[in-house]
């Protein structure tokens, strides 16, 4: 007599033997409304099965239920895993399932399922054929494994059809519920996706936002969060895998692909994702190539502006601060750190930056240092930060000191605009008198108006001649009246020197050097081999401290300039 035998005698003993502890499975692939009540059907059907016997135990614990889950693979089934370490340890011996395809679809995890009820002494009821196996016997293990095999085969039918039915649907150009995005809504009844009157507002004023208000992901969130408002978002339990819709507000993430989406134009990308049947396992899903993608233009889906959806699109690529990431030397020569000339010192002869450093070991004299400079030919390996510094703050007031010559050339600018305006008389009397010729012949045509002898169609013409000569006066007037306010007094130009100037003046008052000045003044500075130092601005203008000539500045044409020669006198003392 085998085991199975054995538990076919004992779960119908009525001598008071130890109950059969028994176990129900019941598994469904989909959630949808024709099989929503298929897992419960199942249970009932196996508690029937099972009433049928007296010395079965059943608890609620040893009901395991896989709803909405996959069967192609073991992987991911909670109820079943549970099930199975419940055999594991020899406590459930008997188990109660539809079918063979509930438990699995696979043959490796079918024989996995039968040497474990093997080695357990468990045993397996099917409802459909109300069979009892027993795989102790060679026939049945046989039997076993021919279904499994027919089982497996169905998993491959099925993903089959349904990389079928996604060609159809791209063939077709339909789209489907996993389309959706903020702003759109599912139509059951018409199987198409429809705009969602209520977030659609919502969506164009994130775009107006972004390109009228210049606001930012982060600014859109924080507005929307205030306002209260929030979107929809489909999910399901965890614990009983419902359906259900949770309303959450948007993070930055969302705001910033939501401005680059087109599907807000009626553009929708379908065939972007495919996936590959694996026995057993997961499907292997990944993204298609470019060329393989579909456009679907539905015009009728459009929420955001054309010109708004491009306006956003330039906006969004001129904020895009993510660069191809450069070579190490190009690292070290744009590193922007914390001290005032890092990244900004190089050697002209082999382009190496030179690095912030201490020049004492309680670190309180900082000095700039080129390294690896052994195979350069320049002999300036360092200076000093303090020496740079004074070099830098008289180089840049000298800068501005010439600034002199720039007020001058606009002062000469700003005369002649205000003489040419205070000098356009001549222009508005010839502008005077055209509208005065104006206004005399819409007065003879008036007069010609109430004249009953004219026809309706004569009448008519005149009219209209009366309507063209409005709109004429009408801009004539309107020119005058621009170019009579237009005239500008000699205080126009005494006012814009003096704010210039003032502007100029806070410049020049600087007392100390920051590392804000330096990134808005100085471009880079160079140390030649003869000692001197380059110092190249923004402008494009070069200031050199010529230490062979004993001057102070020049522009890298002249030499000769008097000034700074403390700094000068200290400045061969400052490299080393």
């Amino acid at each position: 007599m085998t085991y199975a035998d054995k538990l076919k005698l004992q779960i119908d003993d009525k001598t008071g033997a130890e109950p059969v502890v028994s176990a129900i499975y019941a598994r469904v692939s989909t959630r949808n409304e024709s099989q929503k009540d298929s897992c419960d059907n199942q249970i009932k059907s196996a508690r029937e099965y099972l009433s049928n016997y007296k010395n079965v135990s059943l608890t609620q614990n040893h009901v395991y239920k896989d709803d909405g889950v996959s069967g192609k693979s073991v992987v991911g089934r909670i109820a079943y895993q549970q099930l199975m370490d419940g055999v594991r340890s020899g406590e459930i011996k008997l188990i109660v399932a539809k079918t063979c395809s509930r438990l699995f679809r696979d043959v490796t995890e079918s024989q996995d399922f039968l040497r474990t009820l093997l080695k357990n002494n468990a045993v397996l009821v099917t409802l459909e054929d109300n069979h009892f196996w027993d795989f102790s016997i060679h026939s049945e293990e046989l039997m076993f494994t021919l279904i499994s095999v027919f089982t497996s085969g169905t998993s491959r039918t099925q993903s089959d059809a349904g990389h079928a039915a996604q060609t159809r649907r791209i063939r077709d150009k339909k789209l489907f519920p996993k389309d959706l995005i903020q702003g759109f809504k599912w139509d059951s009844q018409e199987k198409d996706i429809i705009i969602d009157k209520e977030t659609a507002p919502i969506i164009v004023d994130i775009f107006e936002d972004y390109v009228y208000r210049n606001g930012t992901p982060a600014s859109i969130c924080e507005s929307l969060r205030q306002k209260g408002i929030k979107f929809p978002k489909h999910k399901r339990d965890a614990d009983t895998r419902e359906p259900y819709i949770a309303y959450e507000y948007i993070c930055e993430r969302t705001v910033s692909n939501m401005i680059q989406n087109s599907k807000y134009l009626g553009l929708f990308t379908v065939n972007t994702r495919t996936s590959t049947f694996i026995p057993g396992e997961e499907s292997m899903r990944y993204k298609t190539k470019s060329e393989e993608q579909v456009t679907v233009e539905r015009p009728d889906l459009q929420i955001v502006d054309t010109d708004l959806f491009e306006m956003a699109q330039r906006i969004h690529h001129s904020r895009i601060t993510v660069y191809e990431k450069p070579d190490q030397k190009t690292v070290q020569a744009r590193f922007q750190g914390l001290h005032l000339y890092a990244g900004k010192i190089f050697c002209p002869v082999c382009g190496k930056p030179y690095q912030f450093g201490y020049a004492d070991r309680k670190k309180t004299v900082p000095v700039y240092r080129i390294k690896s400079h052994s195979d350069c030919p320049n002999p300036i390996r360092s200076i000093y930060e303090h020496d740079l510094e004074e070099i830098t703050k008289k180089a840049l007031k000298q800068t501005i000191d010439q600034q002199e010559e720039v007020c001058i050339t606009l002062e000469k600018i700003l005369t002649e605009i205000v003489e040419a305006s205070q000098n356009n008389g001549d222009e508005i009397d010839r502008l005077k008198k055209q509208r005065a010729s104006r206004e005399k012949k819409l007065e003879n045509l008036i007069d010609q108006l109430s004249d009953d002898n004219f026809t309706d169609a004569a009448k008519k013409h005149i009219q209209t001649k009366i309507n063209n000569i409005t709109e004429e006066t009408d801009r004539l007037t309107e020119a005058i009246n621009d170019k009579e306010n237009n005239k500008l007094d000699d205080s126009y130009v005494t006012a814009k020197l003096a704010s210039i100037r003032a502007a100029i003046a806070d410049l020049r008052n600087f007392t100390s050097i920051d590392r804000d000045r330096i990134l808005n003044y100085i471009e880079r500075i160079d140390m030649p081999p003869n000692g001197d130092i380059e110092i190249l601005l923004k402008s494009g203008q070069v200031i050199v401290a010529n230490v062979n000539n004993n001057s102070d500045f020049s522009d890298g044409n002249s030499v000769g300039k008097k000034g700074i020669q403390d700094v000068l006198y200290s400045w061969p003392a400052a490299c080393r």
